[in-house]
């Protein structure tokens, strides 16, 4: 007798073997048992996860002698005959080979006869997708109501293809992928049924390659059985499903994890030269990328952990030699090279610029982690926890107190006539000046530019980026003790940075660059210094406050007693006065 592959001998042939689809189990028992059943179902999910023996469990359950049950005996004579795919009553159709309208249409013409045996007609559609359009549309009435006796179960893998008319006529049912754990379980139970010697460690590794499907991983075990082996060990069944092994996905990944470029050209070479393919290596090294950043997150042992079975203590030791963001931007860099490869013409260039760019990632690609070493800095040192350097003498420097000068009073002016004339002819006292304050040391030696390159690279740190956008618009015109003008060419920009919100923060920031409180002072255009900023630079007082600039003098001429002078002013009235 001819061989039989595994995954044909182990095919579940009652819902009760049926592995990972729990919730289909469940519902399809239920509707047998209360006699709810459907005239189409359409089963969809990954391939090798059990649709088409659904499929036959559900016509044996439905044309069991003892039925409709939701446990066939799998005895009678209308179970076997399902079982061996010789059935009169259950149809298997193709529909890859079998997908144009005339198929469709023999089909309309067979199922108005009655079942040969059973109690209903079950046509099986696989992989029920690949139909034409006018397939899809001479099915739709058949498929809406069709016979009592006839039962319609739609299986396909790309459920998206199906035109929403037969989605609307069908019970549909999503398979979902079998966890690596139920695979494994599934395979030891496989081994021990047929006395093959296979480690443990390499059931895992089929389970994790098998990604999801049960007869996927019931084929490489056949294939792994073939190996003239006494026991069959996980490092062959890497070289079998050639994997690249987890030690060189170790040794690399520990090589980005240093940033040495060199040894992971070198790993890279020596992977290549082995034989290994470059899309694999790729592949390999982002799934190892995915596992450290599960650890990251959930050091604990954990069913999606378990995936790629990969060993916790290095897991535990090269999760911390990265980020979060490093892992995400690793991650995100391979799967493009991935996609590259396919189509370069040199694979091994594209997957040698990945991994250099992974190696030359720069400091501010790690701003997130600076920023937060930063943080635990400050903290340390508000706590008192960082020592300061003994031996470096702080001596404090008073500041100076401003120097008021007083303004001489002014002279009163000389004139001839009376006190009323002189007092409604004289400009009024002038207001005094504002005192001339004296820069101190610490802010002569400042430099505004450096200030302002500092307040702006602040605000961006903090991520203030639109105060940033409307401050940066300005430039720092003059900084004293304790205020800071900022000119503006555009009216938008200063207004903008004179609202309350944007001061405040401005202010603080500018108060923690210069070490004391700050006033901002928004002006538009470039204005003239002060007079008393202008003699705060030179430190000087100014010329008309050391000689107060002289009034006139008032005085009577000698021309009034001129005859003609003198007619005049009996005529009209009045007096004659020169400076």
């Amino acid at each position: 007798m001819a061989y039989v592959a595994l995954y044909r001998q182990w095919r579940p042939q009652d819902f009760d073997s049926l592995v990972g689809q729990d919730h289909i189990r469940i519902t399809l028992q239920n509707a047998v048992r209360s006699g709810r059943i459907g005239h189409a179902y359409l089963f969809s999910g990954p391939r090798g996860t059990g649709k088409t023996s659904t499929a036959k469990i559900l016509a044996k359950a439905l044309n069991c002698v003892q039925g409709p049950t939701p446990d066939p005996c799998n005895q009678c004579s209308c179970c076997e005959r399902i079982t061996a795919g010789n059935s009169m009553d259950v149809l298997e159709i193709d529909a890859a080979s079998n997908r144009g309208i005339d198929e469709i249409r023999d089909l309309r013409e067979t199922i108005k006869f009655a079942p040969v045996d059973g109690r209903y007609k079950i046509y099986i559609i696989d992989e029920v997708h690949m139909l034409t359009t006018e397939a899809f549309n001479a099915l739709l009435k058949t498929l809406e109501e069709p016979p009592a006796h006839v039962v319609f179960i739609l299986a396909t893998t790309e459920p998206h293809k199906i035109p929403a008319t037969i989605h609307s006529r069908c019970q549909r049912y999503d398979f979902h992928r079998i966890e690596a754990g139920e695979i494994t379980k599934r395979l030891a139970e496989v081994v021990a049924q047929n006395q093959l010697q296979i480690e443990p460690e390499a059931l895992r590794v089929i389970a994790a390659h098998a990604d999801g499907g049960m007869r996927d991983a019931l084929s490489i075990l056949d294939q792994c059985a073939a190996l003239d082996a006494e026991r069959v060990t996980a490092e062959e069944v890497r070289n079998l499903l050639g994997l690249i092994g987890h030690e060189w996905v170790w040794r690399l990944a520990g090589a980005l994890a240093k940033r040495d470029a060199a040894e992971t050209l070198l790993v890279l070479a020596e992977l290549i030269r082995m034989g290994q393919d470059v899309r694999q290596i790729l592949l390999e090294l982002a799934q190892h990328g995915r596992s450290l950043m599960l650890f990251k997150v959930l050091p604990a042992n954990s069913a999606a952990m378990e995936t790629y079975s990969e060993d916790q203590t290095v897991l535990a030791e090269q999760s911390v030699q990265f980020t979060h963001r490093e892992l995400v931007d690793m991650i995100r860099s391979l799967h493009e090279a991935c996609n590259e490869v396919k189509w370069s013409p040199e694979p091994r260039i594209t997957a040698e610029m990945a991994l250099l760019a992974i190696c030359r990632r720069t400091v501010a690609d790690d701003l997130e982690a600076l920023v937060a070493r930063i943080s635990a800095l400050e903290d340390k040192l508000a706590a008192g926890a960082v020592p300061v350097a003994s031996g470096v003498p702080v001596k404090a420097v008073p500041l100076e107190q401003p120097a008021v000068v007083q303004r001489p009073p002014a002279r009163q002016p000389v004139h001839k006539v009376t006190a009323a004339e002189v007092s409604s002819s004289a400009p009024p006292h002038p207001e005094p000046l504002p005192s001339v304050q004296k820069i101190s040391a610490a802010v002569a030696n400042e430099d505004p530019a450096k200030i302002w390159a500092a307040v702006l690279k602040e605000l961006v740190t903090e991520g203030k980026r639109s105060v940033h956008a409307c401050i940066s618009q300005g430039e720092l015109f003059q900084l004293d003790e304790s205020r800071a003008i900022v000119s503006f060419a555009a009216k938008f920009s200063k207004e903008r940075s004179e609202r309350e919100d944007f001061r405040a923060i401005v202010e603080k920031v500018m108060a923690h660059v210069c070490g004391r409180p700050m006033r901002l002072q928004c002006v538009l255009g470039h204005p003239e210094p002060s007079v008393a900023s202008a003699e705060k630079a030179a430190n000087v007082i100014p010329a008309e406050i050391a000689e107060p600039k002289k009034e006139p003098v008032l005085q009577e001429t000698a021309a009034a007693d001129h005859p003609a002078v003198r007619k005049a002013l009996q005529m009209f009235g009045g007096k004659i006065i020169e400076e």
